[in-house]
């Protein structure tokens, strides 16, 4: 893990967050167990200030893994064009939650294409690809094209469905047309 985002971002800072998060999940984890401990030994009290520790420790965790992909992402986003979108470096998760907001601007914008580069799992363990297939199947929760391996065996390309048109303005020419004809009946009466 550390060598890859190392050399993505090119200093070791989102790898210190990284080890950062996993440091307070551990403390997190400890907390809680100790928490149920000190529950089923009947000390309620100590139970639950164990558990508010726990919480905190998680949101820790949550800041540094957030601090880290925040780096990675500009790092591998800043330099490439608006319809590109790199996941390189994040965990699934991050790439997923990244990938939806991504989606929804470009169904909301009605934009022409978007590569979504997800990478081939080189960086994996095991190199088994984790992004590119849950992000394949978040894709389909969207009313859009997705082919993958275009342009390349690590992206996934996506344009809007098709038979997708912009046809808003038969709404809004049968609206008008509706309202005239009401108008117009209206005044008659």
């Amino acid at each position: 893990m550390g060598s890859a985002i190392s050399s993505i971002v090119g200093s070791n800072e989102p790898e210190h967050y990284r080890q950062l998060a996993i440091k307070n999940a551990s403390l997190r984890g400890q907390c809680f167990e100790q928490s149920r401990a000190a529950y089923q030994a009947g000390n309620g009290a100590k139970a639950k200030e164990l558990s508010n520790q726990g919480k905190e420790y998680g949101k820790e965790m949550d800041r540094y893994n957030k601090m880290a992909r925040d780096m990675i992402f500009k790092a591998n986003n800043s330099h490439r064009p608006p319809h590109e979108l790199d996941l390189h470096g994040l965990k699934v998760s991050e790439a997923l939650e990244t990938t939806r907001e991504r989606l929804t601007v470009f169904v909301k914008n009605k934009e022409r294409s978007l590569v979504i580069i997800v990478g081939q799992g080189n960086n994996s363990m095991n190199k088994i690809a984790k992004i590119k297939p849950a992000v394949t199947q978040l894709v389909q929760d969207f009313h859009v094209k997705a082919t993958p391996n275009k342009p390349n065996a690590g992206c996934i390309y996506i344009e809007p469905a098709q038979g997708e048109a912009d046809i808003g303005w038969i709404d809004d020419f049968f609206r008008g047309l509706f309202n005239f004809v009401a108008s117009f009946f209206r005044s008659r009466s």
